[in-house]
């Protein structure tokens, strides 16, 4: 199942409040990608909705103007298909209004037997379709569609909010967080670990002498190889899961409490790779968390106790 639950939009059936909310989503959709909105809704010969667009195309020597013909068809209260009994005379329709194409916009799939109609007709006329998946991918990456989506459906947009994985803009410009062993940025996808290096003997014992980030695997063991060979002690977080709010300010929390109670000592550089790390995890962090994530924290990890001083 997707992010966005079409049927937040009541069913188009005749007679339920708001069946025809399927078409103004349609209408101001379409508006929203700054198509002029001709006519409509209005009922068609197969007692589906539709709408007349125009868009306006540049060329290399001008411009013109193509109009679109758009059939809705919001079918996702029963999950079926549309199928060409749904979709009655496609081509006479864009005739009808002096149309240069057709636009299936629907809640669901097209039928095999609907796209090979409409691949045939092709020949005569454009055809685009908008199905579910495309739909939800448009209002999920074009942020001009955003208003559409918070109004129309309010519920999902919420949800996607919160499963949004894109960085924050906290800075002038994005900070990435590069494996300090090939170069990846281990915040696109959340991948890799943070490792903390301890002096391990002496009389410096326990004192922090550095912060590195890598990739999980080969990256890291090239690193951990080197400091365990010195004599060093390292230990470990996932990035994936310090990029869950909750968790990272219990870990900047316990980091701080430690170093208050005088349990960890920093060198000059490994405070600074800290500092480093923080801000460009902020970029992540500073969000709701999705529900997957809230699902990952121990129920009542929460709670605030990891705020005092040990």
């Amino acid at each position: 199942m997707g992010v966005i639950d079409f049927k937040e939009i009541p069913s188009s059936k005749g007679g339920e409040p708001g069946q025809d909310s399927w078409e103004f989503f349609a209408r101001d959709f379409f508006s929203a990608l700054s198509l002029e909105i001709g006519g409509g809704p209005d009922r068609g010969p197969d007692s589906g909705r539709d709408l007349i667009v125009r868009e306006e195309r540049a060329g290399r020597i001008g411009r013109s103007v193509h109009t679109w013909l758009v059939s809705c068809k919001h079918f996702a209260h029963s999950g079926k298909a549309v199928s060409d009994r749904d979709e009655v005379d496609p081509l006479g329709r864009v005739r009808k209004f002096n149309a240069d194409g057709f636009i299936g916009f629907y809640s669901t799939i097209p039928s095999s037997s609907l796209a090979e109609t409409l691949r045939r007709l092709e020949e005569q006329m454009n055809v685009r379709l908008y199905d579910s998946a495309l739909i939800e991918q448009s209002l999920m990456k074009n942020r001009g569609l955003e208003g559409v989506f918070k109004r129309y459906l309010p519920h999902s947009f919420q949800r996607w909010e919160r499963e949004d994985k894109s960085p924050a803009t906290l800075y002038d410009s994005y900070v990435p967080l590069s494996c300090v062993t090939c170069g990846k940025d281990l915040l696109e996808e959340r991948t890799g670990i943070v490792v903390i290096v301890r002096q391990w003997k002496g009389e410096d014992r326990g004192k922090i002498v550095n912060l590195y980030w890598a990739c999980k695997g080969e990256c890291d063991r090239r690193l951990e190889g080197d400091y365990v060979a010195r004599g060093y002690l390292t230990g470990w977080e996932d990035i994936s899961d310090l990029a869950i709010p909750v968790v990272f300010m219990r870990w900047i929390m316990g980091h701080m409490n430690r170093m208050r109670a005088g349990e960890d000592v920093y060198a000059d550089e490994a405070f600074e790779k800290l500092k480093e790390f923080t801000l460009a995890m902020a970029q992540v962090v500073v969000r709701e968390e999705s529900e997957a994530e809230t699902k990952r924290v121990v129920p009542g990890d929460n709670r605030p106790s990891w705020l005092l001083l040990p």
